[in-house]
């Protein structure tokens, strides 16, 4: 068949063309239908591709995410172990209920062994808090400037935390001064912290 056969086919009355006409004809037509056919078949699958590689995407990024973090889990559990035994050492610092009443005379001693007079030595309202307890006192010590400032290295050179905080100086005659403090120290507040 030549390019003036194709030209010469009549399309109403197809039953003359010749058998490789029909063949090609009927091939054509059975592409198209075939191609129609599974583009609607075969779209909803290649839209739920597009879904199932976005989501592979997605899931391996996760994945690294969550190896990265598993392979650094080792050093976040020494790191953990590590707070853990500092905040254990940072607690056994502050006193506990036996301990306030020792800080007290620990305190008091401080203040003869450096030559000063004690005049008042008082604990104010505690002031709870999350984890501990603030355990404020005021404290009123007499001497000479280099007096104080042993008694305020010594306080502050105890094993429990002693916080110094909020003091005045004022003259109390006979070249003494007298220093007014609020010394702040703290207890573990076990069963709230638990």
């Amino acid at each position: 068949m030549n390019w003036q056969q194709v030209n010469e086919l009549d399309f109403d009355n197809v039953g003359q063309w010749p058998a490789g006409a029909k063949a090609a004809a009927i091939g054509v037509l059975c592409l198209a239908l075939a191609g129609l056919v599974g583009y609607f078949f075969i779209r909803d699958s290649l839209a739920q591709l597009d879904r199932s590689r976005e989501q592979e995407i997605r899931l391996k990024s996760a994945f690294e995410e969550k190896a990265r973090q598993a392979a650094a889990l080792p050093a976040y559990e020494q790191q953990l172990m590590e707070l853990q035994a500092r905040l254990e050492t940072e607690l056994r610092k502050l006193p506990d209920n036996l301990e306030i009443a020792g800080l007290l005379d620990d305190i008091s001693f401080i203040a003869t062994d450096n030559g000063l007079r004690l005049e008042r030595i008082n604990w104010e309202p505690e002031r709870p808090s999350e984890f501990s307890t603030e355990l404020p006192m005021r404290i009123i010590v007499t001497g000479d400037y280099h007096q104080l400032g042993r008694f305020v290295a010594d306080v502050a050179a105890l094993p429990r935390i002693v916080i110094i905080d909020s003091f005045s100086l004022s003259r109390a005659g006979g070249g003494r001064l007298s220093m007014s403090m609020l010394a702040r120290t703290y207890k573990y507040n076990e069963q709230e912290a638990r």
